[in-house]
This record gives C-alpha cells, sequence and structure tokens, in this order.
C-alpha cells in the first residue's frame, strides 16, 4: 500500500512540474506556427489544415495506447510491491 501511493505521488509530481512545462510550449509552438504559416503562405495553410483531423485523430489514439499501458503497469507495480511486502 505504501509502495503504491509512493509511486502515484511520483507521477502526479513528475506530471505536473516537467510535462506541464512542455505542454505549455507545445501548444504555443503549434499556434505561433500556425499563424506564422498564415501569415506567409496562407493558400498551402489552406491545404494542410485539411490534414488536421487526421493529426487529431491519431494524437487521441496514441493517448488512448498510453493511458491503458501505464494503467497496466500501474497495476504490475502495485502487485509486485504486494509480494515484496509480504515476504519481508
Amino acid at each position: 500500500m505504501a509502495s503504491k501511493i509512493n509511486k502515484e505521488a511520483q507521477a502526479v509530481r513528475k506530471g505536473c512540474s516537467e510535462k506541464l512545462g512542455v505542454i505549455n510550449m507545445s501548444v504555443w509552438t503549434f499556434l505561433l506556427g500556425f499563424a506564422a504559416a498564415f501569415y506567409f503562405g496562407w493558400k498551402f495553410s489552406l491545404i494542410l489544415l485539411g490534414g488536421l483531423p487526421f493529426i487529431a485523430c491519431v494524437g487521441v489514439g496514441w493517448g488512448v495506447s498510453m493511458e491503458s499501458g501505464t494503467t497496466a503497469q500501474m497495476k504490475a507495480y502495485a502487485q509486485s510491491a504486494g509480494y515484496a511486502e509480504q515476504a519481508l
């Protein structure tokens, strides 16, 4: 139980510190990139904008697969921690 709480607390800490900055930077890079593209070449940008739904679907699929993998990994860690506590 203590091992599971410790692992979850570390995951929350990592998610709030490092990944929040990366997400912020990625969103602003994406938005400013689109703004620059529309300013310098709006015709080509409109063509590329047609592929945006496909990119979004791939991103959602990737996120779902990562979430299921992380859930399975946390279950395995919790189970192994229980075995370690029993052995001690």
